[in-house]
């Protein structure tokens, strides 16, 4: 294959945009992101419904901006990550324009909830973290990067929180150190742009207090308008990243050329054979410990000369190096030798004389 058949010219594929607006309540995050949809709707040339998907119940303060925007909008009043994934396929297969996830956190922490209930947690531990956050990424997060659409989703806001040392009692404490949207991994940056909102307020010499809104854009694929800060941000703020979109060359884009799985893999062979050995070898020793012998000297004797006799040798190291087919036949017949062995006054002689039916 040559290098034009295996790529493609620098291109983009779609001018499709996705978008995340996190913050506190309050923040100004649903009414900023409904202003954004509008937006990017009219100028991406967008013709058929909206369709959101509401758990704050704050869809019917929004009716006015879309029937003046004359968008048909569309609701589902739903905390359950299937509806999600099923709104997915109505925007994969073109019946919607847009798709707007009012809040995904909800979304999440019934999820996890979910989760507690199905596997009888009380509370979570690092190893169901372990189990849960891949499940969302490739439940959710992967299917929304692959989404062929617009999609918008909002989330309530949280803290980080580092470790540092209390100067005054030297002992260490957790404090805040930033903020963060609510939400499973890297979710929140999934998105082409990811924007931060907050509440800001001051009094002024009579005590009348001043309310806005900022939009920190914390995320710009584009660069255009990465990390600036926005006072009461309207569509026009972000308008340059669609407007990049739009104007971007489209074309075809190279897929993947191979299925084959380079990755490491456990040979589960291998295992299950390791642990059939064990298991025949725990059948050996149990068939010494049913009839007794033990570690007494004359046991000892005996234990030797019967090894030697089925095995060619009295090292342990020596027959579990000896193939597992091969341990399986000596293993039946040291059973049969022992059918006959209680019955037997002079078990050295039995030994040396009995005549092994298989030999490995």
């Amino acid at each position: 294959m040559n290098l034009k058949d295996f790529a493609t010219e620098l291109k983009a594929k779609n001018n499709f945009i996705k978008a995340s607006f996190g913050g506190f309540a309050g923040s100004g995050k649903t009414r900023t992101a409904t202003e954004f949809i509008i937006g990017a709707y009219k100028d991406l040339g967008c013709k058929k419904p909206i369709l959101i998907i509401d758990n704050e119940k704050g869809s019917r303060f929004l009716v006015p901006m879309f029937n003046d925007a004359g968008i048909e909008t569309l609701v589902k009043d739903t905390l359950q990550l299937a509806d999600v994934l099923q709104a997915f396929k109505y925007l994969n297969n073109g019946d919607i324009d847009f798709l707007f996830v009012d809040s995904l956190s909800k979304i999440w922490y019934k999820y996890v909830r979910d989760y507690k209930e199905k596997n009888r947690r009380t509370f979570m531990t690092l190893q169901d973290w372990g189990k849960i956050l891949p499940a969302w990424q490739e439940e959710f997060a992967d299917k929304f990067v692959e989404l062929n659409g617009n999609c918008v989703f909002t989330g309530r806001g949280g803290y980080t929180y580092d470790m540092e040392q209390n100067d005054e009692t030297k002992k260490k404490e957790f404090v805040k150190s930033g903020v963060k949207m609510k939400m499973a991994g890297e979710t929140p940056f999934e998105p082409d742009l990811n924007l931060w909102m907050d509440i800001g307020q001051k009094l002024d010499k009579n005590d009348n207090p001043t309310i806005w809104r900022t939009g920190q854009v914390l995320k710009d694929r584009s660069g255009l308008i990465d990390g600036k800060v926005f006072k009461n941000p309207t569509y026009k703020d972000f308008k340059p990243v669609v407007q990049y979109l739009i104007n971007v060359p489209k074309g075809e884009v190279a897929g993947k050329s191979s299925d084959q799985n380079l990755a490491p893999f456990e040979s589960f062979d291998s295992l299950e054979r390791k642990q059939q050995r064990e298991i025949e070898m725990e059948k050996i020793k149990a068939c010494f410990d049913k009839h007794e012998i033990g570690t007494g000297k004359e046991d000892k004797k005996q234990k030797i000369l019967i090894f030697e006799k089925f095995f060619g040798t009295s090292s342990s190291a020596e027959i579990e190096k000896i193939k597992l087919d091969d341990l399986k036949d000596n293993r039946i017949c040291l059973e049969e030798f022992f059918e006959k062995w209680e019955s037997q006054t002079d078990k050295v002689k039995y030994i040396k004389e009995y005549q092994i039916p298989m030999q490995f």
